[in-house]
This record gives C-alpha cells, sequence and structure tokens, in this order.
C-alpha cells in the first residue's frame, strides 16, 4: 500500500517514457530478474523487499501474477499522464477502463493468497465470474474515490481522468449532476457485485474457499472506503500540489 501511494505520488507528474523506463525495471525486480542494486528506481528496494517477503507465502507463479497486475497499473498511469499532458478528456467509457487499471486495485486482490493461506489454480483465477467481480471491485473504489478527490484533481490539474469531470465534460453538465450519475455508475456496479457473490458458480472442491475469497474481496472495498475517508492527502489543506510533487520527485532523482 504504501509503496502505491509512494510511486503514484511521484510518477502522476512525470513524463511518459519516464514512466515507461520505472515499469520496466519494476516488473523486472518482481520477476526476479533483477535486484535493488541493478536498477535506478527510487523504490527498487522496497518492491524487492517486498518479492522476498512475498515468496515466503506464495508460489512464483503467483508474485508473476501480481507482477502483471503491477504493470497493468503502471500501463493506466502512463495514459493519465498522457491525457494530462495533452489536456483532453477520454471518454466516459475509456476512463472507466483506464481507471480500473491505474488505480491499482488488481495486485491487492491477487494477494487474498497471502491472507487466506489457499493457492488457487490458474482456472480458478482465469474464470468470468471471477474476472468479472475483480473488474466490479475496481470499478467500486474509483468511483468512490473519483468524488473523494475532485477538488485536489481539480487543484492539481488531474482532471482529465477523474471519471466525474470526464463525465461533466462529456454531458455538460454541472459538478453535483455529475458526481450524482458516478454515484449511480457505483450504485449499478455494487448492485452486480452483490448478485455475482450471492450466487457464484459450482467451483467444485474450490467451493468454500472461493466464497471466502470474494468475501475478502468486499471486505476490501469496505476497508478501503473507512481508511480512505481519513487521509490527508484528498483534503484540501493538506494534499501536495503539483509544484511540491516535481521538487520531490527531483530530489530522489
Amino acid at each position: 500500500m504504501l509503496w502505491t501511494l509512494y510511486n503514484d505520488d511521484i510518477y502522476e507528474e512525470s513524463e511518459s517514457e519516464d514512466i515507461e523506463a520505472v515499469r520496466s525495471q519494476s516488473i523486472s525486480i518482481l520477476n526476479g530478474e533483477i535486484n535493488a542494486e541493478e536498477s535506478t528506481i527510487p523504490l527498487g528496494a522496497m518492491l524487492f523487499s517486498l518479492r522476498q517477503e512475498l515468496l515466503q507465502f506464495i508460489p512464483e507463479e503467483s508474485v508473476s501474477r501480481f507482477a502483471r497486475m503491477i504493470n497493468r497499473y503502471f500501463i493506466g498511469l502512463e495514459k493519465e499522464v498522457q491525457y494530462k499532458k495533452n489536456k483532453k478528456f477520454p471518454t466516459i467509457t475509456e476512463c472507466i477502463a483506464l481507471r480500473e487499471d491505474s488505480i491499482c486495485l488488481y495486485p491487492f486482490l491477487q494477494l487474498t493468497e497471502v491472507e487466506t493461506g489457499v493457492i488457487l489454480p490458474l482456472e480458478i483465477h482465469e474464470h468470468p465470474v471471477i474476472r468479472r467481480l475483480q473488474a466490479l471491485a475496481c470499478h467500486l473504489v474509483t468511483y468512490f474515490n473519483e468524488v473523494q478527490s475532485v477538488v485536489k484533481d481539480e487543484a492539481t490539474g488531474s482532471i482529465y481522468y477523474n471519471i466525474v469531470k470526464v463525465i461533466q465534460n462529456e454531458r455538460h453538465i454541472s459538478l453535483e449532476e455529475a458526481c450524482l450519475e458516478d454515484l449511480r455508475l457505483h450504485n449499478e456496479d455494487l448492485r452486480e457485485f452483490v448478485e455475482l457473490q450471492s450466487s457464484l458458480p459450482d467451483f467444485g472442491i474450490w467451493q468454500d474457499a472461493m466464497v471466502n475469497w470474494v468475501h475478502y474481496m468486499s471486505m476490501v472495498l469496505s476497508g478501503w472506503k473507512n481508511i480512505s475517508t481519513k487521509l490527508d492527502r484528498y483534503t484540501a489543506a493538506e494534499f501536495p500540489g503539483a509544484a511540491e510533487l516535481k521538487a520531490k520527485l527531483n530530489q530522489v532523482q
């Protein structure tokens, strides 16, 4: 969680080619291809330590899946930076797909194996219902986050990938109306999540494990809502401005 927050705040003001270099090294560290000393990124040692610690609880295959989800996050982050640099809004559909990756929830959902101690087979992870539940979870966190951070994003010029601002731009409506539409989308996906959770398909010998896995997923959603409402990074008095973020980036490079 700390790595995600650090990384996001450092690189959301970077150029897309810089993010590509960070993405490449981060994934190489997580996959065990290079060590912290061979990397040039500020958070390399943190990722190397994370890999070593994860391997005490889950197999290499699970760590590789975790790394693939981190890769999705970087691809989303790079797209965000491009929209911001070009001062161009995506469509609502494009923004939802972009934020599904850049919200960086997919990696955390993979780590449920650490919490439960149950290593699930590949066919379970690739099951369309499980993949849909994960996508919905990412959407729900995003919709909640967008309303919460809209003031921060307006102040830092990050409106081009905030779903609320994208809705406002595309529909030509007020900020309040855009927030209400964001809430409607949230509730729509929440209903689908609850319906899928209450009527899971038959996973055979993995049924109990999957019921518990999806329950953990719902706990992540509740936990994030409870924690994020108390984070100073989303309050107008506390979040760092763009100039401060750039200054911090120059210090660590």
